[in-house]
C-alpha cells in the first residue's frame, strides 16, 4: 500500500504560499481557475527555463546541442520557449518534425528517433533536412536509401546502438538492454557501418544510444556513454565523418517516493564526460573528430515545470475508504494507472483539520482512474482546488478524449502574468469531421 513508502513533496521554485494558498510565481491558482476552469494544466516560465538552463551548464565544458525530447510535452508554447533558449529537438514522428520547424527549431537541430517510422515520415524528414533520421533497424536504413535515391537527396543519417546496459529504472522506461525494441545491437549496427560507406546517398552525421529514463545510476550512465563513444571511434576508424555523438536522455527529476536523491545535473555532466574519457573519446576538452555531443532531455526539462489543477466534487465514504473524486481524470494524466506512478497531491488552500488516508480519484468509468491510493492529504471538501504535482512530462503529451471529455485548457504562467496556450476543448471538437 502507498501509505507504507516513502511519501514527499518535492520543493518547488515557481511555487509558493501568499495568503495561505498557493500561487504559481505571481499568479494564484484560485484565479487561474475562476479564468479558464479546471482541470488545467499549468506550465511556468520561468521554471522551465531555469531547467533547460541547469542542463546546459552540467555540459558547458564540451560542445553540446540539448535536443529536448519532444514526445514529453509538445505544446507550441513549450517548444518555442526552449528553442528560444537554444534547444534544438529530438523528434520521434513527422508531426513533431512538422511543430518543432512551425515553432522556429532550425532543421539542423532536429533529429529524428523511433522504431516505426513511416516512408510519409522519412520523406518528410529527408525533404525537411533535419541533422539526423536515428536508424533503429537493418530494414529502416534500406527504406531510407530507397527513398533518398528517389527523391534525388542525401540521407544524413545516425546509427542508434543498444548498449546492453541495464539503467536500474522502471522496466516501461529502460531502453537500452537486449530484449527492447529500441535500436542495434553493437554487432549489427557495425555491419551497417560498410553499408553506409558503399552507398551513394547515405551521409553517417551520427552515433546515438539511450539507455532509459529517470537514470539515477551514474556508473550505467557512464558504461553507455563510453560504449557508445568507443563505437563513434570505430566509425571514424572506418572512414566515416559523423558531426554528431547523441547519448540519449534520462536525466531525472524528483517525484517524491525516491528511496534515494537523484544526483545533480552537475554530476550527470561528469558521469558524461567520464565515459568519454573511458572510451578516449576526447582530445583535452573536445570530442575527437570535431564531433558535437548531443543529450536529449525531456522529462527534466519540463516535468516539474508544470502541475495539473483539478477541483474536489464530491468527498465518499464507502467501506474502510474514503474517495476524493475530482474533475481531472486519467484522460488528463495517465502515469498513475500505466506506470503505477507517484505524484505529489496537495491541496491549493490547506484547511483546519487532520489528514487521512484518501483515494484520490477521477470521474472516467475505469477501476485505474486514480492519482493516489491510500494516500495521506489533508482535509479537503466539495469545491476545493488541489493540485497534482510534476506531471508536465507525460502529462497534457498522454491525454486522451476518453469517455468523450474534451482536452483540458493549458496555461503558462510568467511572473504574474498568464496566457492560455492551449483553449479548453469543446464536446463540438470531439466530431469536426461530421
Amino acid at each position: 500500500m502507498e501509505h507504507g513508502t516513502k511519501r514527499a513533496v518535492p520543493p518547488s521554485d515557481w511555487l509558493s504560499t501568499e495568503s495561505g494558498a498557493l500561487i504559481a510565481e505571481g499568479v494564484s491558482l484560485d484565479e487561474i481557475a475562476t479564468r479558464v476552469g479546471t482541470p488545467v494544466h499549468i506550465y511556468s516560465e520561468r521554471a522551465i527555463t531555469s531547467a533547460y538552463r541547469a542542463v546546459d551548464e552540467a555540459l558547458a565544458s564540451l560542445t553540446h546541442i540539448v535536443f529536448y525530447a519532444m514526445k514529453a510535452n509538445g505544446n507550441p508554447s513549450v517548444v518555442r520557449l526552449l528553442a528560444s533558449q537554444g534547444a534544438g529537438v529530438d523528434a520521434v514522428s513527422g508531426g513533431e518534425i512538422t511543430w518543432a520547424l512551425r515553432c522556429g527549431v532550425p532543421a539542423d537541430r532536429i533529429v529524428m528517433s523511433g522504431v516505426g517510422k513511416t516512408d510519409d515520415e522519412l520523406r518528410l524528414a529527408l525533404s525537411a533536412r533535419i541533422r539526423s533520421i536515428h536508424v533503429e533497424s537493418a530494414p529502416e536504413l534500406d527504406v531510407i536509401e530507397e527513398l533518398a535515391r528517389a527523391m534525388g537527396v542525401k540521407a544524413h543519417v545516425g546509427l542508434r546502438i543498444n548498449p546492453n546496459v541495464d539503467p536500474r529504472t522502471h522496466p516501461y522506461i529502460a531502453t537500452g538492454i537486449h530484449g527492447t525494441k529500441f535500436g542495434l545491437e553493437v554487432d549489427s549496427a557495425r555491419a551497417l557501418l560498410t553499408k553506409i560507406k558503399a552507398s551513394d546517398v547515405l551521409v553517417l552525421e551520427a552515433i546515438t544510444s539511450h539507455i532509459g529514463s529517470q537514470l539515477g545510476d551514474l556508473g550505467a550512465l557512464r558504461e553507455g556513454v563510453a560504449i557508445t563513444a568507443s563505437f563513434l571511434r570505430e566509425a571514424l576508424d572506418a572512414g566515416h565523418a559523423p558531426t554528431l555523438l547523441d547519448v540519449g536522455g534520462g536525466w531525472p527529476i524528483t517525484y517524491g517516493d525516491e528511496d534515494d536523491a537523484f544526483p545533480p545535473h552537475s554530476a550527470i555532466g561528469a558521469a558524461i564526460t567520464q565515459g568519454l574519457r573511458d572510451a578516449n573519446a576526447l582530445e583535452g576538452d573536445a570530442l575527437i573528430g570535431n564531433v558535437t555531443l548531443g543529450v536529449e532531455p525531456g522529462r527534466a526539462l519540463v516535468g516539474d515545470a508544470g502541475a495539473l489543477l483539478t477541483r474536489v466534487l464530491f468527498v465518499k465514504d464507502q467501506g474502510p475508504k474514503r474517495f476524493v473524486i475530482v474533475d481531472a481524470a486519467m484522460t488528463e494524466l495517465i502515469r498513475p494507472a500505466l506506470y503505477g506512478a507517484y505524484h505529489a497531491i496537495v491541496p491549493v488552500r490547506p484547511r483546519e483539520g487532520d489528514a487521512r488516508l484518501v483515494d484520490v480519484v477521477g470521474p472516467v468509468c475505469e477501476s485505474g482512474d486514480f492519482f493516489a491510493e491510500a494516500r495521506m492529504l489533508g482535509k479537503v471538501i466539495r469545491g476545493d482546488l488541489i493540485l497534482v504535482r510534476g506531471t508536465e512530462a507525460y502529462g497534457a503529451a498522454m491525454a486522451s478524449e476518453y469517455n468523450a471529455r474534451p482536452r483540458a485548457a493549458e496555461v503558462m504562467v510568467s511572473g504574474d502574468a498568464m496566457r492560455v496556450v492551449r483553449a479548453r476543448g469543446t464536446v463540438d471538437s470531439l466530431h469536426d469531421a461530421e
